[in-house]
């Protein structure tokens, strides 16, 4: 993944939770814990040694 779909990807989510997508805080969870591994995976490709 680059860095623009991730960028992509966490707007996309600004506009649900704005939209109330998100109203069970489960839902919230899930959303945050995505955007948070595909972070992570971006570090992972930016720095493997780290």
């Amino acid at each position: 993944m680059n860095s623009k779909l991730l960028f992509l990807q966490i707007e996309i989510f600004f506009e649900r939770l704005q939209g109330g997508e998100y109203d069970h805080p489960l839902l919230l969870a899930m959303a945050l814990e995505n955007l948070a591994n595909q972070a992570w995976d971006e570090v992972d490709e930016l720095y493997p040694n780290l």
